[in-house]
């Protein structure tokens, strides 16, 4: 039988539409049709048989979590290495200015600059270490409930199939990555962005 580990990107939040920048502070609401998108999350998973479920302690990831762990039996874990890079400087910012900032720290990311960071911020190389070790704590078909920015950034760079993915820039809102990990501990990715339950 195959290790498969799924990782999927929280739902839609009020953050997410209001554009502000939040890698920090816990705080965006589910909106509603993020609520839906955890449900319809939910049953496409309800066959994978997930018996763990871990999550950043970002609000909306956890929202997220309680959703998708409420349809499947399964009380969620919080996880702190699972939440979204922290940008520094530029958290609470919604501005162009502030957004093109983070969008050239984030092309560095997808770059895999180790020491890339946004001022005040963590680095590549520090985002990418814990979401490896959260990784290695996981359980076969467990979900682990992240973000889109460390998600697009950092799961390619920890799968040995690399460059297959460097075209990736996007992962919708309950999108979900299927991995599959090897006695080594090393990592392929198998599915990018399984999105068919939004359909």
């Amino acid at each position: 039988m195959p290790d498969l580990i799924y990782l999927m990107r929280h739902g839609e939040s009020a953050v997410n539409v209001k554009r502000i920048i939040k890698c920090r502070e816990l705080d965006g609401d589910l909106t509603p049709l993020g609520q839906a998108q955890a449900r319809s999350a939910a049953v496409w998973l309800a066959d994978k048989g997930i018996e763990r479920i871990r999550h950043s302690p970002m609000h909306r990831a956890a929202q997220t979590a309680d959703i998708v762990g409420a349809a499947l039996n399964v009380t969620p874990i919080l996880d702190d290495g699972l939440r979204e890079w922290d940008c520094g400087e530029l958290e609470g910012q919604s501005d162009d200015a502030a957004w093109a900032a983070w969008s050239v720290v984030h092309q560095q990311w997808r770059e895999h600059i180790l020491d890339a960071a946004c001022p005040g911020g963590e680095t590549f190389g520090a985002a990418a270490a814990r979401l490896s070790a959260a990784l290695h704590e996981a359980q076969p078909n467990e979900l682990l409930i992240t973000h889109g920015g460390i998600g697009i950034c950092v799961i390619p760079y920890l799968c040995v199939n690399a460059a297959a993915l460097e075209p990736i820039s996007y992962l919708s809102y309950t999108g979900i990555v299927v991995i599959e990990r090897d006695n080594a501990e090393r990592y392929s990715c198998l599915r990018w962005n399984c999105a068919e339950h939004l359909t």
